[in-house]
């Protein structure tokens, strides 16, 4: 110590020396004479200097060393005032805990902690390590289910960042448990278990988007549809083109379609020519005929062609790309009567 005379009044000048060895005796007063608990809780209210907590805490533990609940406490202490190497070594021990609280704070600490170091790191390799670090993390977390439920959407991010689809679609299926009608959930569990090759879900979920989803109820339909056909499904997929069939062209024209991939060429035909008599637009009404004709061909019922094309034969007499098609198709099917007539036709017509 040492004292300065200004005008015969002595002024007491403390050391740095003296301030640390004072601020030492006083801890190991407070360890020894406050009791514990009241101790532990009065570091717990500090906000203001987490730097003088982190001592009394250093503190009490070189005294008890073995106090996994102020490690916990001091660890915590130690991210709030950004020294994670601290926090780190006092995690890495609360990972051996076999209480099983420490042990749950210890791993979610820890996942925090790594992960904000993780988007630190520039190196493409060292973040590749760091996030496979992160990882065995989050699968502990996950396994033993250390999360709350409160906590269901933010895990279902952090599944996103890992691209863990399995544990996505387990987060959406809670969800969706408690909120059904919703269309947002619906979609996300269609996608998911579609990425996961989940075939009955995902026509459960699909089905449900065709009936829920009004806004997008014709595209949910279509996909649903074509969903049937990929897995084959042909029985259902054949009930709902017959359920829309009438409601819309593009229906009619999957249907006919349908037909013919299911060799059900007379069925084909029948709707190409419903197609054919419902358009007013003549390349369009050209274009059903063609392929009415073309299904009945596949299917080699080629009288029943022919006879379809005579039928119409009168409406393209004008048309000399048709009628050189018509011609052709009589002579293929053998009709050579329908030839001779059409040709006649065509002869009377260009002679007027």
């Amino acid at each position: 110590m040492s004292y300065v005379d200004n005008k015969h009044e002595k002024l007491y000048v403390v050391t740095y020396k003296e301030l640390l060895f004072t601020f030492v005796v006083f801890c190991v007063i407070l360890f020894v004479l406050y009791p514990k608990d009241l101790l532990k809780d009065q570091i717990l209210s500090e906000k203001s200097n987490y730097d003088l907590s982190m001592l009394y805490l250093e503190n009490l533990i070189e005294h008890d060393p073995k106090n996994e609940e102020l490690m916990l406490i001091l660890a915590e202490q130690s991210l709030r005032t950004g020294k994670k190497d601290l926090s780190l070594r006092l995690l890495e021990l609360l990972l051996k805990s076999e209480n099983k609280d420490y042990h749950t704070k210890a791993i979610l600490l820890s996942y925090d902690l790594q992960k904000d170091d993780y988007f630190y790191f520039k190196d493409e390799d060292k973040k590749r390590v760091e996030k496979e670090k992160l990882r065995v993390l989050f699968n502990n977390i996950i396994n033993e289910k250390l999360y709350l439920e409160s906590e269901t959407d933010r895990w279902y991010d952090e599944a996103i960042f890992f691209e863990d689809y399995q544990v996505m679609y387990l987060f959406i299926s809670e969800k969706l448990s408690k909120e059904p009608e919703n269309i947002a959930l619906l979609k996300q569990a269609y996608y998911i278990s579609t990425e996961l090759s989940h075939k009955n879900d995902s026509l459960k979920y699909i089905s449900l988007l065709a009936q829920k989803d009004e806004a997008d109820k014709e595209r949910w339909l279509e996909a649903k549809y074509y969903m049937l056909l990929e897995y084959k499904l042909y029985k259902d997929a054949n009930l709902l083109l017959q359920e829309n069939t009438n409601s819309s062209v593009e229906w009619k024209n999957r249907y006919a379609e349908f037909k013919l991939m299911r060799k059900d060429y007379k069925g084909s035909a029948s709707i190409y020519i419903e197609l054919f008599n419902s358009t007013k637009e003549y390349s369009q009404k050209k274009n059903y005929f063609y392929k009415s004709i073309n299904a009945l061909q596949a299917g080699e019922y080629l009288n029943r062609a022919a006879r379809l094309a005579r039928k119409y034969e009168n409406y393209y007499i004008r048309d000399k790309e048709v009628r050189k098609y018509l011609l052709k198709l009589y002579m293929a099917t053998g009709h050579l009567d329908y030839a001779a007539s059409l040709s006649n036709k065509i002869l009377r017509k260009e002679m007027r």
